[in-house]
């Protein structure tokens, strides 16, 4: 993928729960973006009950439809 913005470039490989326009959200490591996605490894879907589903594989999110994005800290 070709030239993330330098924000999201700085933050590659930092851990986040993203929430999507549709309510869904994922945890996972950002290892790459560009204009148009983000892409998530390891990634777990997060359930509003508090489940967690362990994704296989990576995830691309297209980026208009991220409603925000927060950094999980240890």
């Amino acid at each position: 993928m070709a030239r993330p913005d330098r924000l999201i470039r700085s933050m590659i490989r930092t851990r986040y729960i993203v929430t999507l326009n549709t309510e869904e959200t994922f945890e996972g490591v950002l290892i790459d973006a560009d204009e148009s996605h983000l892409v998530l490894a390891d990634v777990v879907s997060l359930a509003a009950n508090g489940d967690r589903l362990g994704v296989d594989g990576h995830v691309w999110l297209p980026r208009p439809a991220v409603k925000y994005m927060q950094t999980l800290t240890v």
